[in-house]
């Protein structure tokens, strides 16, 4: 990755930065959709360089920065950032597209990360499915807890464009060393092979 571009969320009073962190999410989502190529695929990448666990720190919290990164500048110029996130000006900071710096901290990369859920999300399920009652579902899953890690990761409040309905976009980050090969992304801007530079 050659180049990038940092968008800076700036909650206020009325708007929190959970919020706004939904609503530019959409909204990027909506913009790599747009550039995707005829596998779904695009050249842009998300990193998120304030990305905290609850592992290392008090609270998961993804920060209030959001990078965008691509090898060729014409990719990021052509997603055109600005046209998609100009509802949220007030509370939004993008800088101009800038090279990566030569020496960088590390690199890491991004991936969505599918939770096992609360119990109450698959007794719910189960009950639908299978037609059981509350009661024959919450004794199939007596003995089930939500996994620590699921637990420990920050996450997104989305809604799916599909379905329309809400869902948390759990995101893990993975350290990984120099020599991965130039890959492309998912429409969230995520790809678990990435290099990302950190910096």
């Amino acid at each position: 990755m050659k180049y990038y571009l940092d968008i800076t969320l700036l909650p206020s009073d009325d708007i929190g930065v959970h919020f706004l962190w939904s609503k530019v999410m959409i909204q990027v989502h909506l913009a790599l959709v747009e550039i995707q190529d005829e596998n779904k695929k695009v050249p842009v990448a998300v990193s998120f360089p304030q990305y905290k666990t609850k592992e290392t720190h008090a609270q998961a919290f993804i920060g209030h920065k959001l990078r965008l990164f691509s090898a060729e500048q014409a990719d990021l110029e052509r997603l055109d950032i600005h046209k998609w996130l100009s509802r949220l000006t007030d509370y939004v900071h993008i800088k101009q597209i800038a090279d990566v710096p030569d020496v960088v901290l590390g690199y890491e990369n991004f991936n969505r990360r599918q939770k096992s859920g609360s119990p109450d999300k698959h007794i719910r399920r189960r009950m639908k499915r299978h037609n059981e009652t509350v009661e024959q579902a919450n004794l199939y899953f007596k003995d089930y807890a939500m996994k620590d890690e699921d637990k420990a990761l920050p996450f997104i409040r989305m809604k799916s464009l599909e379905s329309n309905k809400d869902f948390n976009m759990s995101i893990l980050r993975k350290e990984v060393k120099q020599g991965a090969k130039q890959v492309m992304f998912n429409t969230y801007g995520f790809n678990g092979s990435a290099l990302l530079p950190k910096f």
